[in-house]
């Protein structure tokens, strides 16, 4: 049974950061105490999502907000739970708790590289900027928005 909550138990913490390694090279993930804390923190403000799919752990999104928008910070789903929807899913519950909480706009980055931006743009994500050496090793990425 798939499902998807709006928080993580601290002893899931692991499992997620060995989720974060398996989708990001070390040049691009977070370190693992960089990742505690951000998790962390965003449970306290109920902006991490956790995908489960019978009971256990299928991928999750982390959010915030800048500059009175709601950002999407990282969307991991392992390989083996790819291509069945759970980004899409996780993607969709993000919007609609940001849109109550009254955000009006999403963003989000994304390595020019990786093919996750055909996603964004099929979910109605529109480039709205680029960024140069925006990741470690001068990798570029690109800006993308959407209108809650």
């Amino acid at each position: 049974m798939f499902a998807i909550r709006n928080t993580f138990e601290d002893g899931e913490l692991d499992e997620l950061y060995k989720i974060e390694c398996e989708c990001f090279a070390k040049e691009f993930r977070w370190t693992e105490r960089v990742f505690r804390k951000a998790l962390l923190d965003a449970r306290k403000k109920s902006q991490v999502w956790v995908a489960t799919i019978s009971g256990r752990i299928a991928g999750f999104l982390l959010a915030g907000e800048e500059n009175g928008k709601a950002s999407i910070e990282t969307v991991n789903i392992p390989r083996v739970h790819r291509r069945k929807g759970i980004a899409s899913k996780l993607i969709a519950a993000c919007e609609r708790d940001m849109a109550k909480r009254g955000f009006r706009e999403i963003k989000l980055e994304v390595w020019t590289e990786n093919p996750a931006f055909i996603l964004y743009f099929t979910l109605g994500y529109r480039v709205n900027g680029f960024k140069r050496n925006y990741y470690r090793l001068r990798a570029h990425a690109i800006s993308m928005g959407k209108k809650l």
